[in-house]
């Protein structure tokens, strides 16, 4: 029953999330903005394709927590945008969910309930051939624009401990006021 259950809810957040996209639609319509429909049009696009890529990834627990993640969070929204080309990352999905759990429930945790805060998640698929033979890779970005409620020291703790607890090594590229950019990398068999 509860997968019933889940399934119901799923399809109620997806459809709540349509009607929104066609008042915007509507809204536009109406006031005869069309280059703003044909931008919100375009948006749409390209979050479902970005959505279908995540959902073919090998990794359906990872996939649904970043597909859902939205409905339920409202102190920072998330994107996800998948670029390259598509490789099943099923051998990494418990540590690439730890990963995105840690950090992205940090990041909302910490996140100002007084700014409007995002998180870009990118997932980089290349592909490089030398001599030593073919390396696959996906490089995991996540980028905070908003307000922390932290510091870089405590970005680097808890970094750390991710490294100790999941083995997997976080680089913090940028910290500012209003910008986080964390890295990593998951090399693919």
């Amino acid at each position: 029953m509860t997968k019933q259950w889940e399934l119901i809810d799923a399809l109620r957040h997806t459809r709540h999330d349509w009607l929104n996209v066609i008042q915007l639609i509507k809204g536009n319509l109406a006031l005869k903005r069309y280059d703003r429909i044909e931008q919100i049009i375009e948006e749409v696009t390209a979050q479902s394709l970005n959505e279908s890529k995540l959902s073919v990834m090998g990794t359906p627990d990872v996939a649904a927590f970043l597909l859902t993640y939205n409905w339920e969070c409202t102190k920072m929204k998330i994107d996800v945008d998948v670029i390259g080309e598509i490789q099943s990352l099923k051998a990494n999905e418990d540590k690439l969910y730890r990963t995105c759990q840690t950090i992205i429930n940090q990041m909302a945790e910490l996140s100002s309930s007084s700014s409007e805060n995002h998180l870009l998640i990118t997932f980089l698929f290349t592909h490089t051939e030398e001599e030593s033979g073919n390396h696959n890779n996906c490089q995991l970005t996540f980028d905070y624009q908003g307000i922390l409620q932290m510091n870089k020291e405590e970005w680097h703790q808890i970094l750390k401990s991710l490294e100790l607890e999941v083995d997997v090594k976080v680089d913090l590229i940028e910290w500012n006021e209003h910008e986080c950019v964390l890295q990593t990398t998951f090399t693919i068999n």
